[in-house]
Order: structure tokens, then sequence, then C-alpha cells
């Protein structure tokens, strides 16, 4: 009872006010915290969150929820634009402006180099962003550009994991820079169906070689994964 009585309001807990400052929020009011744009007001366990520019409100009851959890309420409410300072979208538009000119500098390398080791790597890279059909050796990347393109790299890669990248931009380098086009007209050559033929034939052969055990099961599977990739590419276009 008397742990319960010494604890301070929840609004002039230490931990919620160095949390809150640490995302640009200063005491405004005795209840309330804000950063210029949006308004967060505490009455007694009860949460009203005010954004920018007059929006709806969005209300909560903390009740006896531990810190942690209403940090991540907090975390997820205050990552919205509608409760970032102005500073916070500045930054944001920054780092966007900076992701699209990098992206615009691999865009321009695909565009004129798309067959050099660079360039295939460079597609590979925004296939990879824009997809989860590409796989990419990041050793091989790196070992291929120079200075620059890897600076480009490095930035669009970071900025796509902070979200500051849309799937529109890279729609829009895929296209500028040909792969759209690319990518319809895309086959395989002679030596890569023979590579994949001399594929299903050794594991056509392991299956006929191979005693009885458990090693057949994944053969027979792989089996016929590679002859029905050999028929779809069959009726493709050559």
């Amino acid at each position: 009872m008397a742990a319960d009585l010494a604890r301070p309001p929840f609004v002039d807990q230490p931990w919620l006010r160095d949390f809150l400052e640490a995302k640009g929020f200063r005491r405004t009011a005795p209840d309330a915290f804000g950063n210029g744009r949006a308004t967060l007001r505490f009455t007694g366990t009860n949460l009203l969150a005010i954004p920018a520019g007059g929006g709806k409100a969005w209300r909560s009851e903390l009740n006896e929820a531990p810190p942690e959890a209403i940090r991540n309420v907090l975390e997820a409410l205050l990552s919205t634009p509608s409760f970032q300072s102005a500073a916070e979208l500045q930054r944001r538009e920054d780092r966007r402006q900076a992701a699209e000119a990098s992206l615009a500098v691999l865009t321009d390398a695909i565009a004129q180099h798309p067959d050099t080791h660079r360039g295939v790597h460079l597609r590979r890279f925004l296939w990879s962003l824009y997809n989860g059909h590409h796989a990419l050796n990041l050793w091989r990347l790196k070992d291929v550009l120079d200075h620059r393109h890897n600076a480009a790299v490095v930035e669009v890669f970071t900025a796509w994991m902070q979200g500051h990248v849309s799937e529109d931009a890279l729609r829009h380098a895929l296209t500028v820079s040909g792969e759209m086009d690319r990518w319809e007209a895309a086959t395989l050559g002679p030596k890569d169906r023979e590579r994949l033929d001399d594929a299903l034939n050794a594991v056509t052969d392991l299956l006929n070689t191979v005693p009885p055990g458990r090693p057949i099961l994944e053969l027979t599977r792989a089996n016929g994964l590679l002859r029905q990739v050999v028929d779809c590419l069959r009726t493709a276009k050559k």
C-alpha cells in the first residue's frame, strides 16, 4: 500500500518523460507533452493523443500496463507522420530525396550497361528490393562496384530498410532502366538449358542407383520439381 501511495502520477514518471523527450516531445502543461505539432495529454492512466492538423484524436486507457508495453504502443503511434515533429518530417524527406538520387545513379548505370558484371548485379539488387524472387550475393555485388556505385547501393538499401524507398520508386527505376522490358524478353540460352538438363539427368541417375532409404524421398521430390521447370521452359518463348 505504501509503495502505491509513493508512486508518482503516470504523467510524472521519469521513464515516460525520458522516452518522450527522446522522441522530441517536451512538457507543455502539467498533464501534457508536445512537439510543436502533436500533443499527448495524460489524465490519470488515460492517454489522449492529438495529431497535427486537428485530425481525429486517439484515446487509450493504459491502466496498469508495464512500461515496456506502453513504450511499444507509443513507439508505433509516434512513428506515424501526424505525430512526428517538423524536424523529423524534414529528416525523413531529406533521406527520401537522398535515396531517390542514389536510386537514379543505379538506374542510369543499369540503363547504360545492363549486361556487364556490374550491371547484372545491380539489376539483381533492384529486383531483390522489389520482390522476393531474386537471390543476391552481397560479396559479389561489392566486388564489382566502384566507390560511387557502392555508396549508392548502401544509401538505397539503408533507406529501403527504414521505409524511405517506396514500391513506386523501385517500379519507376526498373521501368526507366529498361528492366521491365528485359524481364519480358529474357530467356535461358542454350548453355543454360543444357546445364538444367544435366541437373535433371544427374538427379534421375541418382534415383536409379541410390539404395532405398530416406534420401530417395528428397531425390524424388527434386526430380519432380526439375521436370516441372524443364517443361515450363520448353513452352516459354525462345
